[in-house]
């Protein structure tokens, strides 16, 4: 048997040069436009998503993945060497896919191997750079139980700013805490947002694409000394040009450890609209 599998679900960004890399499973997620059911990434792909929401009639919706969903990705886990699953997913708060994944392993028989499942206490990068230090762990001999206190000892420890094109997605969907207070109704504003603790907050709001990407730097700035060793997730909703400037301005600023550039897809598209770019990391000293 292999060390242990380690599981992402479908709102994690990762390019697909590192899931095969390190052999990283997804949970599917599932995006629901105009009442029909798509399989995010599968029978949906990012650029067909955002040409079918360019339609005004067209309010994208997310669903999480079923039971039977997390009991098959499970099985293709252990059928392939796995015995034991750590299974990282978005922040409570934001999705019920935690306590899907929860109940699933629930009815696995436990003689087949453990399975544990940890709240990442973000999204998107944030998951993903947990899940690679999962996997640098086990590629340096790490046991299963060391990989675990990892994970639970980084959850809500990784940090992400993000510059968006609008706030009529988050507003919609209401997965942004304290919007109406900051924002009111100017949905025409770059909003900055951060992700702490579960929760998507505005921290900043700008009138152009340029001063947004400014104004992202400066914040990034103040939480990251420069020339800092870092662990880094350049991430985009259909922006990739942009993120890639951005990663630049990254790298040169900082010495990244770990440096990788995702979309983040449709499922988190569908929550933020086209145009996001953003940072997400955590010091070297804090894995």
């Amino acid at each position: 048997m292999k060390r242990f599998g380690i599981v992402i679900d479908g709102t994690a960004a990762l390019p697909d040069e590192l899931v095969q890399a390190h052999d990283i499973r997804w949970l599917p997620m599932y995006v629901i436009l105009k009442e029909r059911s798509f399989l995010s990434g599968i029978e949906l792909s990012t650029a067909d998503f955002y040409e079918r929401i360019k339609a005004k009639d067209v309010v994208p919706e997310t669903s999480q993945p079923t039971i039977q969903d997390c009991l098959n990705v499970y099985e293709s886990a252990r059928g392939d060497g796995y015995r034991d699953l750590l299974v990282l997913t978005i922040a409570t708060e934001l999705s019920g896919t935690y306590s899907v994944a929860t109940t699933a392993a629930q009815q696995e028989p436990s003689d087949r191997g453990r399975i544990e499942v940890v709240d990442s206490r973000s999204l998107a990068g944030g998951i993903s750079l947990l899940a690679t230090a999962a996997a640098r762990l086990r590629e340096h001999g790490g046991s299963f139980d060391d990989a675990v206190a990892l994970a639970r000892r980084m959850a809500g420890k990784v940090s992400i700013l993000a510059a968006a094109d609008t706030l009529e997605y988050l507003r919609r969907s209401g997965r942004v805490s304290g919007g109406a207070a900051l924002f009111g109704t100017l949905l025409s504003v770059k909003p900055l947002l951060e992700v702490a603790d579960g929760a998507v907050r505005p921290v900043d709001r700008v009138r152009t694409r340029d001063k947004a990407v400014a104004r992202l730097k400066e914040l990034i700035s103040q939480r990251a000394p420069e020339n800092a060793r870092i662990h880094a997730c350049v991430l985009s909703t259909n922006d990739a040009e942009r993120a890639r400037t951005l990663g630049e301005w990254v790298q040169e600023r900082y010495h990244c450890v770990e440096y990788f550039q995702a979309e983040a897809g449709p499922v988190i598209g569908a929550r933020t609209g086209p145009g996001v770019i953003g940072l997400c990391w955590y010091p070297e000293d804090r894995a």
